[in-house]
């Protein structure tokens, strides 16, 4: 979906040093009552290692300082999902576990995501994020995920919703690019998509479990 993602440009844990400890020493900011701090990307779980120590440095500062934050933070992340499974990964919620949200993008059906979610080589990476979704929901009960939409694959957005739920995924984010992809006629195939889902939804009564923006 973004253009310009390479494989040089991340960020240094000096960088992140920096806007920790700025963070941590603003009353303007850390009068609040708790933190979230997110990692987003690209994949962030590419970098777990520096991710790792990030998490670590951020705790051992709240301990040092006596952080009113200290008990009352999280770390949140949003992945593809593709590297879950992994021991790094799994190590690491292992030993976050109780100040973590994570939640893995998977768009729908393998057809539409596939459409947009490839490896380089054009392989659609479906099967392999699908794999993870029951470890993922074990760990992380009632957790939920973001569809993206673009104008390709607006006709697949109901099917792909009650796909979703039928994998036991109870909350489901939809969300449009932002870029100029979109053409005349879009607007009336996506408004025929929701009324469809939200008949869906009504007649099975699904809204008793789940969840859809």
């Amino acid at each position: 979906y973004l253009v310009g993602k390479n494989s040089k440009e991340m960020m240094s844990f000096e960088t992140a040093k920096k806007s920790i400890d700025y963070l941590l020493s603003s009353p303007k900011h850390s009068n609040e009552e708790a933190v979230v701090f997110e990692f987003i990307g690209g994949e962030p779980f590419l970098e777990i290692d520096l991710i790792d120590q990030i998490c670590d440095y951020i705790k051992t500062q709240l301990y040092i300082k006596e952080h009113h934050w200290f008990n009352a933070y999280r770390f949140s992340f949003s992945t593809n999902g593709l590297n879950y499974h992994t021991n790094k990964v799994q190590q690491f919620i292992e030993k976050n576990k109780s100040h973590l949200s994570i939640g893995i993008t998977i768009d729908g059906t393998e057809i539409k995501h596939d459409l947009n979610r490839v490896y380089k080589d054009g392989r659609g990476s479906y099967k392999d994020v699908l794999r993870n979704i029951p470890l993922w929901l074990k760990q992380f009960p009632g957790a939920g995920t973001k569809v993206t939409i673009s104008s390709a694959d607006i006709p697949y957005i109901c099917e792909s919703v009650l796909h979703l739920y039928s994998l036991g995924i109870e909350e489901v984010n939809i969300n449009c690019v932002y870029e100029d992809v979109w053409k005349e006629g879009d607007d009336s195939i996506f408004e025929n998509q929701l009324i469809k889902l939200a008949d869906q939804i009504i007649e099975k009564e699904l809204y008793k479990k789940y969840t859809c923006s």
